[in-house]
Parts: C-alpha cells; sequence; structure tokens
C-alpha cells in the first residue's frame, strides 16, 4: 500500500515515488511495531532474572532461526546489565555494541524494525519463569527462602499466573504472596 500510495502521489513518475518512500521509510518503519512477544531466560545460579519484550513488524522475524539465535546473545548480555542503556552499550568481544548487532540484523538481515521495548530485572535467592506457548504472557517467580521441591512449586505457580485467563495484567505487575515468595512480575503484551 506504501508503495501505490507513493505512486499516486508522484502522479505515476516512478523515480519521485522511490525517492519518496526512501525519505519517509525512517517513520514508517517506526510506526508499524505491531508484533510484541516476550523472552525470559534466568543465570546459572537462579538468582536473577531477565524478561524483555520485543516489538517486530511482523510475526514472520520471531519464527526465524537467525532471530533465535540474536534473542539468545540478547538475553545472555541482558543478565549481565542491571538497565535497558547498560544493555545496549555492552560491547560484545570488546568491539561490538549490543545495539548496532541489534541494528545490524534489523536493517541488513530481516529488513524489519526490531526493538527492545521493555526490560524487566529480578534478583532474589532463587528465580524461576514460564513463558505462554503464545510467546504473549510470562510469569517470573522469585523466592526469599527455602521450601523442598522449590523448582516445581515455582514452575507450577508460574504457569497458574500466566494461564489464569482472569489475570490479564498489561505489560508487568509486581505482587507479593505469601512469606516465602519475594515477588512476582507478570508480563502480558
Amino acid at each position: 500500500m506504501a508503495c501505490k500510495n507513493a505512486i499516486i502521489k508522484s502522479k505515476g513518475r516512478l523515480n519521485l515515488a522511490i525517492n519518496f518512500l526512501i525519505n519517509n521509510s525512517k517513520n514508517l518503519k517506526k510506526n508499524s511495531l505491531k508484533e510484541s512477544f516476550l523472552i525470559c531466560r534466568r543465570n546459572k545460579k537462579k538468582n536473577k532474572a531477565v524478561a524483555i519484550l520485543i516489538a517486530t513488524e511482523t510475526e514472520f522475524v520471531t519464527q526465524n532461526e537467525i532471530f533465535k539465535k540474536l534473542a539468545n546473545i540478547i538475553l545472555e548480555v541482558a543478565l549481565f546489565g542491571k538497565n535497558k542503556n547498560k544493555i545496549l552499550k555492552y560491547q560484545i568481544l570488546n568491539k561490538f555494541p549490543l545495539f548496532k548487532i541489534v541494528n545490524y540484523f534489523s536493517n541488513h538481515i530481516f529488513n524489519e524494525s526490531i526493538e527492545l521495548k521493555t526490560i524487566v530485572f529480578l534478583e532474589a535467592p532463587f528465580l524461576n519463569f514460564y513463558i505462554h506457548h503464545s510467546w504473549q504472557k510470562a510469569a517470573l517467580v522469585g523466592f526469599s527462602d527455602y521450601i523442598p521441591n522449590l523448582e516445581q512449586i515455582s514452575k507450577n505457580l508460574a504457569i497458574q499466573l500466566v494461564c489464569n485467563t482472569n489475570y490479564n495484567p498489561s505489560y508487568f505487575t509486581k505482587l507479593l504472596l505469601y512469606k516465602n515468595i519475594k515477588l512476582v512480575t507478570c508480563l502480558n503484551t
């Protein structure tokens, strides 16, 4: 439709239409982030977790194997950071800031805009998370005390929070539950 509108505005002059599209491509891409999905990861010690809401233009990007590898890199870097700015400036191999890598993939591999919208960090003595199969909802659960079978209990609690149809927070909500559970964060695109 953008091409058709450019041809109409340029009254059929293709060179003018192409120039119009090139000059307006930045605005078109920024306004066209329609698909959002969540990725989560916790560190090996299971005491720090991160959840990131990523926006793309189409669902096609999220299904791509190359993008899944990029998402893994983003998550690994995010576990080192404390905020979005530090994550984007983090240099891989002491050369390449993460934001340049994401921009390269966005502009040269996928030809679609990719944006890290929301980043949530949690730290607790023990953390677990669950992402709904739609990649639209996630829950991170943090515990302050030891409970027997903590791995399974935390996973089940996160699953229940995500699958509860009555509980649909926008982006993220923090809740305090019980004595042993330090923090629960639920995210929803």
